[in-house]
């Protein structure tokens, strides 16, 4: 298995002997599989259930209106209206960078470089797109996370081929 007479051919036996994954690199990994793959689910759940969303959100705005308070009403009225203003492609446009964001992380699990490169393309577009999709305004919190990781991320770069 892995013979062959090319020079730079090689296999996946002399890459694990080789060049050994850093552990910071996995774990970074792992929690970028976690978190993207959690909001790209939570996205597609939004895409798919868009007509029933409304609804349901102002069913809860009276049940927990009604347990605790009209400011609690308030929040998931005014959730249920951003809702409805917001288109649902917009929503399924909204899987796009978390989708970028999981293959650059395996291709960087993979120590490829490409892979450093669509996950910077990705994050950006996480910070970017709820503003001009859905109107929502800028999240520092999704901007100190994107800078964060890519930050982290960076730091294994010239290890990647």
């Amino acid at each position: 298995m892995g013979y062959t007479d090319e020079p730079n051919f090689q296999t996946y036996e002399n890459f694990e002997n080789n060049e050994k994954r850093p552990t910071g690199l996995i774990v970074l990994t792992v929690l970028t599989f976690i978190g993207s793959s959690f909001m790209l689910l939570c996205y597609l759940a939004l895409f798919g259930m868009y007509d029933l969303l409304p609804m349901m959100l102002m069913d809860a705005s009276e049940s927990m209106g009604s347990m605790l308070g009209d400011e609690y009403r308030k929040m998931y009225e005014d959730t249920a209206d951003l809702i409805i203003s917001i288109s649902r492609n917009s929503f399924l446009l909204s899987t796009i960078p978390y989708i970028l964001s999981i293959v650059g992380a395996g291709c960087m699990l993979a120590m490829r470089k490409v892979g450093f490169h669509l996950y910077v393309i990705g994050q950006i577009l996480v910070v970017a797109l709820p503003v001009v999709l859905m109107k929502n305004g800028f999240s520092l919190g999704s901007l100190f996370l994107a800078v964060a990781f890519i930050g982290l991320y960076s730091m294994y770069y010239k290890k990647f081929r």
